[in-house]
């Protein structure tokens, strides 16, 4: 290793090592390998990421600016629980941002873009076991290309982070909908592929608001 490599890997306040330990601890949120309520002992998760002390404060601190971590007693940080009213919530600005969203990129995604998260819920379909990650991999894909092709940067990036947000939430207390959900994005890719900005909306819009009701059905009937 050069002097000049060793010198980067050790400057505590160098963007690409905070921003390394931010997706990383992201990562593990939501995964949920770090739930709701877990102590986030700066330390720990340091020597655990593979970092110093100094960007893994600043990634702590960039995800308490999200409302993803939360500090009790003015003293330590822990992974946020989304409440049941703040889940309905935020999936209620959702279904604004993605409705919105939708209807602009229908003209727009690469059919490319298209046939490859076509694939994705396919294979997802056609898998004998699925795992957390890859339905995530697979949600966060048609979202995101739809976001991503809705021309609004602003728009795309508040969508991310609200997509998140729920998805912590939905990972740790929501039993799977996979079946519905696969064919709610096959026929949500339909729409966008046939350029049809109308019906785009409404079946965002109805996905969204078929993961609400799921989620109170089930957490008000356990």
């Amino acid at each position: 290793m050069s002097n000049a490599e060793a010198f980067a890997l050790d400057d505590d306040t160098g963007p690409s090592l905070s921003s390394l330990a931010y997706e990383k601890l992201l990562g593990l949120m939501l995964s949920g390998e770090l739930p709701g309520g877990t102590p986030l002992q700066e330390r720990r998760l340091a020597q655990r990421l593979g970092v110093s002390r100094t960007p893994m404060r600043e990634a702590l601190t960039r995800l308490e600016s999200k409302g993803l971590v939360e500090r009790k007693l003015s003293r330590y940080l822990i992974v946020r629980q989304l409440s049941m009213r703040e889940f309905i919530e935020v999936l209620n600005v959702r279904k604004l941002l993605e409705s919105e969203a939708a209807g602009l990129a229908a003209p727009r995604v690469p059919l490319t873009e298209i046939a490859a998260a076509r694939k994705l819920i396919t294979d997802l379909q056609s898998a004998t076991e699925v795992t957390v990650a890859m339905d995530w991999e697979a949600d966060e894909a048609i979202h995101s290309l739809i976001a991503r092709h809705s021309g609004n940067a602003i728009l795309a990036e508040t969508a991310r982070e609200l997509r998140q947000r729920t998805h912590m939430f939905e990972t740790r207390r929501v039993p799977n909908r996979l079946h519905d959900s696969c064919a709610e994005h096959l026929a949500l890719l339909q729409a966008l592929e046939e350029r049809n900005p109308q019906r785009a909306r409404q079946l965002i819009e109805g996905h969204l608001e078929n993961v609400k009701r799921h989620t109170i059905d089930k957490l008000t009937s356990a």
